[in-house]
């Protein structure tokens, strides 16, 4: 927390820690454009590591549950660990995120504690901590140049206020932070891949915001899209709850819910409508030296990095304590949604054949990538009631041979609607609160 890691001192820290410790397992994932690595780091007990295999086969299962008998499912949540992905600074710029990944991962391989061991023995933490390098190499060379001899806390200065190009995006200036269901990017086709294979309970986001603001945690405000599921909201209310005490006793200044909203499904969050609890952090941003604040006092960055390490060890108690209770009620959702008196029951998406063929590939490409179900039409058929993506509803319409056609009706109906329906309907009650905040 006294200066911002560069890429190259993240990577080369990580792989000295999973040469060094038994509670590491550690996975590249992607190359940046830039050729830079980016890895995952699984941390759990040396039971768990050894079969990681089993636990995600069995994480597997719960995802489909209809496969599998109730008795099945109740043996595997019973013997389950829990699962978390959290990952760090996906804006290059935004860097106290990734610092504060390196202080939690030493914690939990060094600490002697028991309470952590228990962690180990009963979570597979999954720690992402640098989400976007070419972007922070950007942004760390920069404090490099802007740093003085001096410490520098006004944040009107160079070093606190960044110069264009920006390092919050990858190398060819694409924020990775809307690329989750697109699958642009190296770096977002590597890490979905392993995110879509944990189906992980608890995925969290470190950023960071404007400097003079303080730290914002979840659950988000409306407007929610309405396909993420109903208990994502209470188990968010319930980590909150814990996060907010965490940082009361510290006497550290947090807000919840003002202004992010969970919407788009192309932000991290993406992972909600595959069953993740999501949880956004944004800590106010403080570069290297600390900035002096509008009430005169400073705040270093270290102390930002502290929020977020906190942050991430409270999330992950909160995840222990809560686990089967929230295995249950994704398997409960992920059977609801799949069955035949679900919302997503009675409709399908058809996309009519074009001779367009790369177009229609990187469109199956990005269904593959999410485990989505598609089919083909191998001759002509007629359908009834049909809706146009222009709103038009037809009384009978002749779907053409080599149509694709992915039914709702599936395990992942909530991300299929989040990505496909043409019109994402919000409560007139959410409107009104907006309209109505608007005009005073």
């Amino acid at each position: 927390g006294h200066r911002a890691a560069t890429p190259e001192q993240i990577n080369n820290a990580v792989r000295v820690w999973a040469k060094e410790s038994k509670n590491i397992k550690l996975v590249e994932y992607a190359k940046s454009y830039e050729g830079r690595s980016l890895h995952y780091l699984i941390i759990s007990s040396e039971k768990n590591l050894n079969n990681l295999d089993e636990i995600k086969a069995n994480v597997q299962k719960l995802a489909n549950p209809g496969k599998h008998s109730k008795a099945e499912i109740k043996r595997i949540i019973d013997n389950q660990p829990a699962t978390a992905w959290m990952a760090y600074s996906i804006h290059g710029n935004e860097s106290s995120g990734a610092d504060a990944s390196l202080a939690f991962i030493y914690h939990l391989i060094a600490s002697k504690d028991n309470k952590v061991k228990q962690q180990l023995d009963d979570m597979v933490i999954i720690i992402d901590p640098m989400m976007n390098p070419d972007g922070r190499a950007r942004f760390t060379k920069k404090l490099q140049e802007h740093r003085g001899a001096a410490p520098n806390v006004d944040r009107q200065s160079r070093l606190h206020s960044d110069v264009w190009p920006f390092g919050r995006t990858n190398h060819y200036y694409f924020d990775l932070n809307r690329d989750f269901y697109f699958n642009v990017n190296p770096e977002t086709i590597g890490r979905v891949e392993g995110i879509n294979e944990w189906y992980p309970q608890l995925m969290i986001d470190g950023h960071e915001m404007q400097a003079p603001d303080n730290y914002l945690m979840g659950p988000p405000r409306e407007p929610v899209n309405p396909n993420i599921a109903p208990s994502k909201t209470k188990w968010a209310n319930t980590f909150s709850t814990d996060q907010t005490a965490a940082f009361d006793k510290n006497g550290w200044r947090y807000y919840t819910g003002e202004w992010f909203e969970n919407l788009y499904p192309g932000y991290s969050n993406y992972s909600e409508y595959r069953g993740s609890v999501h949880i956004l952090y944004e800590q106010a941003r403080t570069a290297e030296d600390g900035i002096r604040l509008d009430s005169e006092r400073v705040r270093s960055y270290k102390k930002s990095v502290h929020h977020q390490f906190l942050s991430s060890l409270t999330n992950i108690e909160t995840l222990r304590q809560n686990s089967k209770a929230m295995y249950q009620d994704f398997v409960n959702d992920r059977r609801k949604v799949a069955s035949k008196s679900s919302q997503y029951a009675n409709r399908s998406f058809v996309i009519l054949p074009t001779e367009n063929d790369s177009r229609m590939d990187a469109f199956m490409e990005i269904m593959h990538r999410q485990g989505i179900n598609v089919y083909e039409t191998t001759k002509a058929m007629k359908v009834g009631k049909a809706k146009s993506h222009t709103g038009q509803i037809t009384k009978s319409t002749q779907i053409p041979k080599g149509a694709l056609v992915i039914p709702n009706r599936q395990a992942e109906a909530r991300l299929i609607s989040a990505i496909l329906e043409f019109d994402t309907k919000l409560p007139e009650s959410v409107l009104l609160r907006e309209r109505q905040k608007t005009l005073r």
